[in-house]
């Protein structure tokens, strides 16, 4: 009886379904009060009207997440949108009780077992080097800080949606650096071209990138590209 309750405790526990009061947010139509929930097989969100259909994704079905927020995020689907000349479609939506947390984010990314974005970064713990650095876009970058750790690469600013977070053996492509003051992140990302490529984030670093690290960072892609 003993080892039997012994056997028992080692098994994995079921996931215990984790659901919130959410909001479908739409660009042109009203907006869909309902409940979005995590649960062992994929997500779902359940309209409040029951007249509406649900909908479902298994993990495996769920092509991209987007942690937009502790309570903001996007599901990128296989499905077409005939809106959008046949584009993958996104599901937005917005958790009016709880947050999603770093626990539960990495839970369910770990079972859809592609590369995710993460806009929710904050100064991690084992940090390996710091650089204040300026992300160069287009229009208007934003000012922050690159993070290095033995997992990940993290870039932190106060600028709204412009933080990220990429794990090395799951979202990381390559990285390059020009100069000592230029460093880019190409990142495996939601892309709704066409032709998929990675979404190529550009720094211009207040401080200079050391070269021993730059070469020991890119020799640890290579290895980690070598095992997926």
């Amino acid at each position: 009886m003993k080892l039997l309750t012994l056997l028992l405790l080692a098994l994995p526990l079921a996931w215990a379904e984790t659901s919130f009061e959410a909001k479908w947010t739409k660009a042109v139509r009203p907006d869909v009060d309902g409940t979005l929930s995590f649960h062992e097989e994929g997500i779902r969100f359940q309209p409040e009207k029951e007249t509406r259909p649900v909908l479902e994704w298994s993990f495996e079905n769920v092509q991209h997440l987007d942690r937009v927020s502790p309570t903001e995020l996007a599901i990128q689907s296989y499905s077409d949108s005939m809106a959008r000349l046949g584009r993958d479609r996104w599901y937005r939506f917005v958790l009016l009780n709880g947050t999603l947390s770093d626990e539960l984010y990495q839970k369910v990314v770990a079972r859809i077992g592609k590369p995710a974005t993460d806009r929710v970064v904050s100064e991690p713990p084992g940090t390996e080097l710091a650089i204040p650095a300026k992300q160069v876009r287009l229009f208007k970058g934003s000012q922050g800080t690159l993070y290095f750790t033995p997992q990940w690469i993290m870039y932190s600013t106060e600028a709204p949606g412009e933080s990220r977070k990429w794990r090395l053996d799951r979202d990381v492509a390559a990285v390059w650096s020009s100069d000592p003051y230029r460093f880019e992140v190409h990142a495996l990302g939601g892309s709704e071209s066409f032709v998929r490529r990675p979404s190529v984030y550009r720094f211009s670093l207040k401080r200079p990138l050391d070269s021993v690290f730059y070469t020991e960072l890119k020799m640890k892609l290579y290895r980690l590209r070598g095992t997926r």
